[in-house]
């Protein structure tokens, strides 16, 4: 038998996505400063080698989530809210920021002789809220793995110098109006791609002649912003999957 979210779930999503809309003329994260803020992480050590970035792929996991949870309905984000799709405005995102840390000496989205290749896959990309009894708490989730391979060898093989998840999920607080989950998930992008850059720049797979560190690296600060919501981060226990 097919279950259908109740009526106060339904007006949840009525009362989220208007809200959403208010304050996002452009929906689309890598253009709209109300969702999405760079992340100002500029290197110490500017890198020598040049990047070439493939678009990002996706492989988010489409088996079915709950759609309730003590009896009370979870309601997911879909990519149609977005004006392009999301794996774009990821890509978008992720080159703009590496163009501006100076982790490596170029950044681009054409490829060169002896580039490295960084393979993005967007693992987890997630929107939604809880229903409660007393109001309801948004969630958003990002997951972006990065694997950056080295020069081709004379067979044309590349080494893999670095493969790591970077992710973030956000959780606020049970309330009447809780912050629309479309602007939480830029709070969790921005901190996904904190992660990111200082991963990357603790690696040293952008220096040439430099040995390559695998330990792990601090996390680069995101900025505060609209996005970021004013409430604690956490992690949801239901709708959310783990990398």
């Amino acid at each position: 038998m097919t279950k259908f979210p109740s009526l106060r779930g339904v007006s949840l999503l009525l009362v989220l996505l208007p809200a959403a809309c208010k304050t996002n003329e452009t929906a689309d994260l890598a253009r709209n400063e109300l969702l999405y803020v760079d992340v100002p992480f500029v290197t110490k050590a500017p890198g020598d080698r040049a990047l070439f970035v493939l678009p990002t792929a996706d492989t988010r996991d489409r088996t079915p989530l709950p759609t309730e949870a003590h009896g009370f309905p979870i309601i997911y984000g879909g990519d149609d809210f977005w004006e392009r799709p999301v794996p774009e405005m990821v890509s978008d995102v992720l080159v703009r920021q590496l163009q501006s840390s100076g982790i490596f000496a170029t950044v681009s989205q054409q490829a060169s002789p002896g580039a490295l290749v960084l393979k993005p896959t967007l693992e987890s990309f997630m929107t939604g809220a809880n229903v409660a009894i007393s109001g309801s708490c948004s969630f958003a989730e990002v997951g972006l793995r990065l694997q950056v391979l080295g020069p081709a060898d004379a067979q044309g093989k590349r080494a893999v110098l670095h493969d790591q998840i970077y992710g973030n999920r956000q959780l606020t607080h049970v309330e009447i109006s809780p912050v629309s989950p479309f602007r939480l998930i830029g709070r969790a992008l921005q901190i996904s791609m904190g992660k990111a850059l200082a991963g990357l720049d603790h690696s040293n797979v952008g220096r040439s002649s430099v040995p390559l560190d695998i330990g792990v690296a601090a996390e680069a600060t995101a900025p505060l912003s609209t996005t970021a919501p004013a409430t604690p981060t956490t992690t949801p226990t239901t709708p959310v999957r783990d990398n």
